[in-house]
């Protein structure tokens, strides 16, 4: 029988990553100032709400999702603050982080018990 997953409540370090993220995703889209940026990355308030308040898979798409905004070339890396997408950037890979150390832990457990 599968362990069932936790909610991310229950890791604070989780908790944190993602209320963190969430912050940044929200200063970053606050501070631009181009309507046609804003318009554009407008879809990405909604994943705010992922990024505070999911967790197991809608969590990891959430980071995914918003990760792969920060790309070169057409991204908010190149239209946002430096500073800010680098620390997105970091707290994004700390829910990564988490969340495979999570599974890792959860596979070798389930692994111990149907030896």
């Amino acid at each position: 029988m599968a362990e069932p997953v936790l909610p991310r409540h229950a890791d604070p370090a989780l908790d944190q990553a993602g209320l963190r993220a969430a912050q940044l995703l929200e200063r970053i889209l606050d501070e631009l100032v181009d309507e046609r940026a804003r318009a554009r990355f407008l879809p990405y308030r909604a994943w705010t709400t992922q990024l505070r308040d999911a967790h197991g898979a809608a969590l990891r798409k959430g980071v995914v999702a918003v990760r792969a905004a920060l790309g070169p070339g057409d991204g908010l890396a190149d239209i946002a603050s430096g500073e800010a997408v680098i620390e997105l950037r970091e707290a994004l890979d700390e829910i990564l982080r988490i969340l495979n150390r999570r599974e890792a832990l959860r596979g070798r457990v389930g692994s111990r018990d149907g030896a």
